[in-house]
């Protein structure tokens, strides 16, 4: 019974909400009048008429949905889904009230027809209406896409209305207004979804071998059924182009296609074509053509890419890059720049092996070691072809991540050559800018960032760039201010939150035994159970591997019954706390050691660089893993703690203070992550207050920063 309290609880909801919306849309006598019209009932668009004057609300549902609609906007539905409006002279706009639709009635009385096939009143004929089309070639990829799916389109129950597939076979033009006209027969309403518009559109382009552009929605044309703004005018205009044209196709034996002697289509070229290829199956058919269109003409590529990108449910091959047309747009525009100016964006033979060493699975302690080896070997030049592969290889996740932190040390260690050569300022400015348009989440985003503070020494750098390049001039000026911003270490105001407070001495075993038997269900028992361990503190860690041991997490759920250890503690170097081994092993190490020497331990076994000769904690190599550590991959969103949690947890207990934070760095509970950011600037600031640090450190800020600030600090204050 209790399990039906929220069913009947959200029943009664319903019922409210359509008593208070006074009545169900699909009973009312609005809907009787909209079944009515759509049959063609001359009548029932003139009783419509009062409701245009009437904001009673009715319910209605689309899907699962739920909606209040006033009667007023359902009538003008009626009006926009069953009637072809005569062009520049009213739109659904204008019609306010019931004033209006009656005015517009009266003035068209002896005009307004039904279309049958079409299943819609309309005014003006189709033959004396405009229609906005235009064709060109179709590139061959994409053809040869389409001659497999003949037949496949032809079995659709769709081609057997009117006679369509019949009119095919006998070679008659007259299958292309036949198309058209079940088309919108078949358009888009609220409550209906044709499916089939793809094929529908196919079919024409295959029966007269060409790619067929239509105005859509807000005047965009449109070349494919998946761009955004496709929707029901872009078929009227195929309706109204084929009804006056299609005697003039002639069939063609020798191609197989109707043929239009009069009509004039835009040429194909090479780069439609390989655009085409992106769609490709084949992983590196697809990446290579990626490649390929990323270092071709520039205006082309954006001419296309901009058409691509509407194509939103259109999915290239997975391998490359999240965005690909936004990729390409500014990739395209990058790789030009660079041989404009004769640079070198491949690379060398070693960077590719380094690329792909980078790419590879590696254990923390050899990808930090081949990071910082990267960092010291690198010149200035490997950078640019580093990052275009970076941004090619973007799917490779810990390439990214590695480059994001090798790009921002390097940049920081080499600001003063960076400044003061006028070629490579200018390169970076530059890129910065492409980089921002791209329209990823990452550290690409944040090069402008390193100008924060740099003063007027600096602006006279960039005084000194005199560019006709219009995205260079911007960006010079963007730096300038920047340079002139103050840096202070981002201090958040709010310190504890719903996933981050003090840890509490919980009874484990008691308190699940509780939520065994309170729980409404097996979910809502694991989400409790990760909200009561996220309570706990250090000391109690042996005590919940055990009870997490005996309870059973379906291993194909979402929950993680081992979230806390990988989330709370800063325990970076264990991976899979699901093998007993792997927890045996840390405990026998939590036994073993003091809370202190345990993150000592785990920071050895990775490698980190942060003691002195003598053992004891160096606070210069603390402040620059707290500076650099943290990091934002060059293209992603998610903040990689690394190393720099176990580092704060051994500078609290080195210094006795958590600096106003909780004693723990996160209860994640299964649902919350408490990247260390914000303790990290106070770590560095404290340490630079309480003159724990004996050498200067850069002032030039890491990606971080810009991070923190952007996507960080903003909710926090």
């Amino acid at each position: 019974m209790r399990r039906l309290i929220p069913l009947l609880f959200l029943l009664f909801i319903n019922s409210f909400n359509c008593q208070y919306a006074e009545g169900q849309y699909s009973e009312s006598e609005i809907y009787q009048l909209k079944l009515r019209i759509e049959k063609g009932d001359r009548k029932a668009l003139y009783e419509l008429t009062p409701y245009f004057d009437s904001s009673k609300q009715l319910a209605e549902y689309l899907g699962y949905h739920y909606f209040e609609t006033k009667e007023l906007s359902l009538a003008k539905r009626v009006i926009e889904e069953n009637f072809i409006l005569p062009e520049n002279t009213i739109n659904l706009e204008e019609i306010k009230n019931a004033k209006n639709y009656s005015d517009f009635l009266k003035k068209n009385e002896n005009k307004i027809k039904y279309y049958p096939e079409l299943e819609t009143f309309y005014i003006t004929p189709l033959k004396d209406r405009k229609n906005f089309i235009e064709f060109r070639e179709l590139p061959v990829v994409k053809l040869q896409k389409l001659l497999k799916r003949r037949s496949e389109i032809l079995t659709k129950d769709w081609t057997k209305v009117n006679g369509i597939d019949i009119l095919i076979e006998q070679n008659n033009p007259e299958s292309l207004i036949k198309i058209c006209e079940e088309f919108y027969r078949r358009r888009n309403k609220f409550n209906f979804f044709n499916r089939d518009q793809e094929d529908f559109l196919d079919l024409l382009k295959l029966l007269i071998h060409k790619d067929i552009g239509s105005v859509g929605r807000d005047d965009y044309r449109v070349w494919d059924t998946e761009d955004s703004n496709f929707n029901n005018n872009a078929i009227l205009n195929l309706l109204i182009y084929f009804s006056k044209n299609y005697k003039n196709f002639v069939w063609d034996s020798s191609f197989n296609y109707f043929i239009n002697k009069s009509l004039k289509s835009q040429k194909t070229d090479d780069l439609a074509n390989l655009f085409e290829d992106l769609y490709n199956e084949n992983d590196s058919i697809a990446l290579n053509t990626f490649i390929k269109l990323s270092q071709s003409d520039v205006k082309r590529v954006n001419q296309l890419s901009t058409e691509k990108e509407r194509n939103f449910l259109s999915r290239p091959n997975y391998v490359l890059p999240t965005f690909p047309f936004r990729f390409l747009s500014q990739l395209s525009r990058l790789t030009s720049y660079y041989k404009q100016n004769n640079i070198d964006f491949q690379g060398t033979k070693d960077l590719h092996t380094q690329i792909e060493k980078l790419s590879s699975e590696l254990s923390f302690r050899e990808r930090r070691e081949y990071e910082n080896y990267l960092i010291d070997y690198l010149t200035l030049q490997d950078l640019i072809p580093l990052e275009y592969w970076s941004l090619i290889y973007e799917k490779r996740p810990e390439l990214s991540k590695s480059v994001s932190r090798i790009l921002d040390i390097y940049y920081t260690k080499n600001w003063d050559k960076i400044l003061n050569d006028e070629n490579q300022l200018t390169l970076y400015l530059k890129k910065s800018l492409l980089y921002s348009r791209i329209g990823i989440n990452g550290n690409l985003n944040y090069y402008l960032f390193k100008f924060t503070g740099n003063g007027n020494d600096v602006i006279k750098f960039l005084d000194k760039i005199k560019s006709n390049d219009q995205d260079i001039n911007f960006q010079v000026e963007k730096a300038k201010k920047i340079c002139l911003e103050n840096f202070d270490y981002p201090v958040a105001a709010k310190k504890k939150f719903d996933g981050n407070f003090d840890s509490q001495q919980v009874n484990l075993k008691t308190e699940s035994e509780k939520l065994r038997l309170t729980a409404k269900d097996i979910d809502d028992f694991k989400h409790s159970i990760l909200k009561l361990f996220s309570k706990i503190g250090y000391s109690q860690i042996p005590e919940a591997l055990q009870v997490l041991e005996n309870l059973n997490f379906n291993e194909k759920n979402y929950r993680n019954k081992y979230s806390l250890f990988e989330r709370d503690f800063g325990f970076f170097m264990i991976k899979n706390w699901k093998d007993k081994k792997v927890r045996d092993e840390f405990l026998s190490v939590y036994k073993s050691h003091t809370e202190k020497e345990l993150y000592r331990y785990y920071l050895d076994l990775a490698g980190i660089d942060y003691k002195d000769q003598n053992g004891n904690i160096n606070y210069d190599k603390v402040y620059e893993i707290l500076k650099f550590d943290i990091v934002t991959p060059f293209t992603g969103s998610q903040e990689l703690e690394n190393e720099v949690g176990a580092i704060i947890k051994l500078l609290e207990l080195d210094q006795k203070t958590t600096l106003g934070y909780p004693n723990k760095l996160c209860n994640s509970a299964g649902i919350y992550i408490c990247p260390p950011s914000g303790r990290a600037w106070e770590w560095r600031k404290y340490l630079k207050e309480k003159k724990l640090l004996k050498e200067d450190h850069s002032k030039i800020v890491s990606f971080n920063y810009g991070y923190y600030v952007d996507k960080v600090l903003v909710y926090k204050n």
